[in-house]
């Protein structure tokens, strides 16, 4: 899944809770520069924090990393 599939479902989800991804990552005590590199791709959260934020954004919003 490239980075701009996976922002339309993470937008599509948030659209429905009138959040954005800031306002999703704050309330998730996550970073947001974070959730926005794994969402364009720059991260591919394989350890440390940015396995944990994948991790959460997986549980949110679905297998949205998966190639």
């Amino acid at each position: 899944m490239n980075s701009e599939q996976r922002l339309k479902i993470i937008e599509e989800k948030l659209k429905d809770l009138n959040m954005t991804i800031n306002t999703w990552a704050k309330n998730n005590e996550l970073d947001h520069r974070i959730v926005d590199d794994l969402i364009q791709g720059n991260l591919r959260g394989t350890h440390g924090t940015a396995l944990n934020t994948r991790k959460k954004m997986e549980a949110f919003f679905g297998q949205i990393f998966s190639p």
